[in-house]
């Protein structure tokens, strides 16, 4: 009598997935690193969004940025 076996392939399990909680360190120039306090990865963060920055466009703080101009459909009711 000839028996038939069944292999079973396990696939390594998934690693779970960190809710990471970031602490950044001090801002002290362009970047700061931060460790996640779960998990211990270390990932590098921007203090400013280097393509916005509205202190380059002007000296003076108070001047607010020019907006573009909206054009409006003459047939709408808003």
């Amino acid at each position: 009598m000839k028996q038939r076996v069944k292999e079973r392939i396990q696939e390594p399990e998934a690693q779970e997935q960190c809710h990471h909680f970031w602490e950044i360190e001090v801002a002290n120039g362009p970047t700061s690193i931060g460790k996640c306090k779960a998990c211990g990865q270390t990932k590098e963060f921007y203090n400013a969004f280097p393509e916005f920055n509205p202190m380059k466009r002007s000296n003076n703080p108070l001047t607010l940025p020019e907006l573009p101009e909206v054009k409006v459909n003459k047939g709408s009711k808003s």
